[in-house]
């Protein structure tokens, strides 16, 4: 993980970094971690401050005194969860959430702690539909998912869902995750339509719906890092494998 995020920081950055939160929840104060690592005083406050750009070698300096990760050094917000996956294929979109979170996305921007991302991939020699998402990160608000509910920012907008029971889709294995725009129906039942995923059904019990947030389509060309986070375990009867 260090050699990727060297490959990605191996010239001077210049974004707001963690560095002075990180000190605060130390048990050193700035002289004393300036004097550790070799430094002026007014050194370390520039770094802090960004207004002389801290480099990987700076970080991870900082990271071994302080007994920290060189992430939680050079990123701000926290890692959103990757809770699934999407595997493109030229007849399908089998799509996974996980039971348990164990990696996590960060970004040199913001994301909010409200977010989780779901990694796309596709097989070799895909040629579908959904040719640009191959690789993309997609997002999606978290808390739906963790406790069963469908959002109200879902209805007539584009979202994932997560039935009650088990669907066949046109030459594709059963599934309970299908994405499209979700219509309300009475009785607490709900429509999918996706033309192009070939969706459209009536009727549908929903046991969890989340709204598409965003897309970042190449994340190789925004500074995106994927790092391990503590795992987070949920109840394996709201994750079910598509």
């Amino acid at each position: 993980m260090t050699s990727e995020i060297h490959n990605l920081f191996a010239v001077p950055f210049d974004m707001p970094n963690n560095l002075d939160a990180v000190i605060r929840a130390s048990n050193m104060n700035k002289k004393q971690l300036a004097k550790a690592a070799g430094i002026m005083p007014e050194t370390l406050s520039r770094h802090i401050h960004g207004k002389v750009q801290m480099t990987l070698e700076n970080a991870t300096r900082y990271a071994e005194i302080l007994n920290v990760s060189v992430q939680k050094i050079m990123f701000v917000n926290p890692a959103t969860p990757i809770v699934g996956s999407a595997m493109l294929k030229n007849n399908e979109i089998i799509r996974q959430f996980y039971n348990t979170w164990t990696e996590g996305v960060q970004i040199p921007a913001y994301l909010g702690e409200d977010l989780c991302a779901v990694k796309y991939t596709s097989e070799t020699g895909y040629t579908g539909l959904w040719y640009e998402y191959s690789n993309a990160l997609c997002f999606y608000l978290k808390d739906p998912i963790i406790n069963h509910y469908v959002h109200q920012s879902c209805m007539q907008n584009s979202c994932v869902v997560m039935l009650e029971d088990e669907i066949k889709l046109p030459n594709q294995n059963p599934t309970r995750l299908l994405a499209g725009v979700l219509y309300p129906e009475p009785g607490e039942l709900y429509t999918i339509d996706s033309p192009k995923n070939g969706v459209h059904f009536r009727g549908l019990k929903v046991r969890w719906a989340t709204p598409y947030v965003s897309a970042l389509f190449r994340p190789d060309l925004r500074g995106v890092t994927i790092v391990d986070i503590e795992s987070e375990h949920t109840d394996p009867y709201k994750f079910i494998n598509s």
